[in-house]
């Protein structure tokens, strides 16, 4: 078995596509995915339209993002608690709906600044409650030793679904303001077919290809069925914590995406707000967001190599370098081609630090603590991102193109500093090894 996790691919994703279950889960958590890139363009050239001031644009942008960080650890209860497939489907229809809704008050004229904040609050509630479910249940639709290639994979669709999100939201909102939640509703209705031809069990730790001493290591813990029935929520969401507090190789990570989150999020919005300012369109716009999609598409092609060779400390260190180095060209630059050109170049190394952190983390993760340890990374990940629409809305109108942006660099280039000084992130190992270095630093 050792043989398996050290042999390079590529076989290993021509056997993910021949799985029909991993074909219908990419699918199930492609179609939302796919949803929130066009709403993540949509949504603020909506709200400059109707509010007309980039400081309100800002807020409601702001409390969507506070709704979801909010939902994110019940949400991690919830993934480990219930029936991951009955999850995705609730939460596929509350997309329908809420999108639905959206479309309707957008062409029949009557959407104002406080609707608009409502229900882009209850979409991002919904996308706290439930976005991560389909990766907790990754690990019961593919086998430990394909990880790290699906991870990789799931970075290539992230790619496209980036390069194509915002020039079509930019399209659609061209054509109409309702047309892009129609979209996003009918891509909802997509999730909820395909996670409905999963044949794999996807209730919490059922035939999760784990290894078997974790396994055996969690039943001794708070996160076993028995003493999810006793636990609070409270209890259960800290549990997620409270695991990751003790790992060593994975404590750095937390810090350091929580800062990178807020420069590289309020960079890209205010980007968004400054093209819109001076009268650039909505296509216009959205090249922005395909010019992202065309760095993560060319990083995601080297993705799969590199996580097998490089350690994964070494491609963090070097991805979050090339991201800082973009944003500190960025306030120097106004014209569309040299925007889209750093933009794309910031994004590069982004699929192989994502295919080597994340892989390493659901092979560290036991499985039934999947859930709870993701809403945890992912709280912390996304702390700061409420701040960044309004470092955005209130920094553009306050400083200007280049103010903003030089700070929003300035934030990216602390997180540099952190990670490259940080024992924990610089020693996480190339793919072969992450089972080895995931079971000495449970030990340690």
């Amino acid at each position: 078995m050792p043989l398996v996790h050290r042999k390079p691919r590529p076989s290993a994703p021509a056997g993910l596509w021949r799985s029909t279950d991993y074909r219908w889960w990419l699918a199930a958590d492609t179609a939302p995915a796919l949803g929130r890139s066009l709403l993540t363009l949509a949504v603020p050239l909506l709200a400059l339209s109707v509010t007309g001031s980039p400081a309100q644009a800002g807020v409601v942008t702001a409390i969507g993002a506070v709704g979801r960080v909010l939902a994110v650890l019940p949400g991690g209860v919830l993934t480990d608690r219930y029936d991951r497939r009955v999850l995705v489907l609730a939460g596929a229809g509350a997309g329908v709906v809420t999108a639905g809704v959206l479309a309707v008050l957008l062409a029949a004229d009557l959407m104002d600044f406080w609707l608009l904040t409502v229900l882009n609050l209850v979409l991002n509630v919904r996308s706290g409650l439930v976005d991560a479910t389909t990766n907790a249940a990754l690990p019961s639709v593919v086998d430990a030793s394909r990880l790290g290639s699906a991870v990789a994979a799931n970075q290539g669709r992230d790619a496209v679904v980036s390069l194509a999100g915002g020039p079509i939201g930019g399209l659609l909102m061209a054509v109409g303001h309702a047309i892009p939640f129609v979209a996003t509703a009918v891509l909802h209705a997509i999730s909820a077919v395909a996670v409905l031809r999963i044949r794999a069990d996807l209730r919490p730790g059922a035939g999760a290809a784990t290894d078997a001493d974790a396994d055996a290591d969690e039943s001794s813990q708070p996160g076993t069925p028995a003493s999810v029935a006793r636990a609070g929520w409270v209890r259960e969401a800290w549990e997620g914590f409270a695991w990751l507090a003790r790992r060593p190789d994975l404590r750095g990570v937390m810090a350091v995406s929580t800062i990178v989150n807020l420069g590289i999020g309020a960079a890209m919005t205010s980007v968004v707000i400054g093209l819109q300012q001076r009268g650039e369109s909505p296509a216009t716009i959205g090249l922005t967001s395909a010019s992202v999609g065309v760095g993560l598409l060319v990083g995601s092609l080297a993705a799969p190599r590199l996580v097998q060779r490089v350690p994964t400390g070494v491609l963090s260190g070097a991805g979050l370098v090339m991201m800082a180095a973009a944003l500190a060209v960025l306030p120097f630059v106004r014209a569309l081609p040299a925007v889209c050109a750093a933009l794309a170049a910031g994004m590069v190394a982004v699929p192989a630090i994502n295919a080597g952190l994340l892989g390493y983390y659901l092979v560290a993760v036991p499985s039934r603590l999947l859930g709870r340890a993701n809403s945890a990374l992912d709280l912390l990940a996304l702390g700061a991102v409420p701040l960044a629409p309004l470092l955005a809305g209130f920094g553009y109108a306050a400083w200007g193109w280049s103010g903003v942006l030089a700070l929003c660099a300035g934030i990216a280039g602390f997180a540099v500093v952190l990670a490259l000084g940080n024992r924990g992130m610089r020693s996480l190992p190339a793919a072969p090894f992450w089972p080895e270095h995931a079971a000495r630093s449970e030990a340690a």
